[in-house]
């Protein structure tokens, strides 16, 4: 059994996911999160190798969460001069939720049913190393 743990948010990094993939499943561990970062249960699911006809991996941009965060960004410049520290934590939140708006989608076709797995971009080659591992266990 093959498997990968990745994060599932950029900001709060510590909130993990896992897939695992032997040679007859393929095994779903998602935390599920209320405003993203609230824990609020856990997405598990069991696909069959013999129901997965394909998995695609593509690069998302979220315009809302980019445009937002460069707002607080810009506004974390406005009052570093008033106060540093409250100027640097806005800087932080803006740049974390600008870099949350671009994701890698890990997209598994499961019965005629997209099944998607969203990642921050830094978890890129995790997901291609799952994509890889999909491919190899469908040959």
């Amino acid at each position: 059994m093959k498997g990968l743990e990745f994060s599932t948010s950029l900001l709060f990094f510590w909130i993990k996911g896992r897939v695992d993939v032997d040679n007859r499943f393929v095994k779903t561990n998602l935390s599920n999160t209320l405003l993203g970062f609230i824990p609020a249960g856990k997405d598990q699911q069991n696909i069959p190798l013999k129901n997965i006809s394909g998995a695609m991996l593509s690069t998302k941009y979220f315009f809302k969460p980019i445009i937002l965060g460069i707002l607080i960004f810009l506004f974390g410049l406005g009052t570093l001069s008033d106060s540093f520290i409250g100027g640097l934590i806005f800087l932080l939140i803006g740049i974390g939720i600008a870099g949350s708006g671009i994701q890698t989608i890990l997209r598994i076709e499961k019965s005629g049913t997209p099944y998607h797995i969203s990642v921050p971009f830094f978890e890129k080659e995790k997901m291609q190393l799952l994509n890889d591992i999909i491919h190899n266990a469908l040959a």
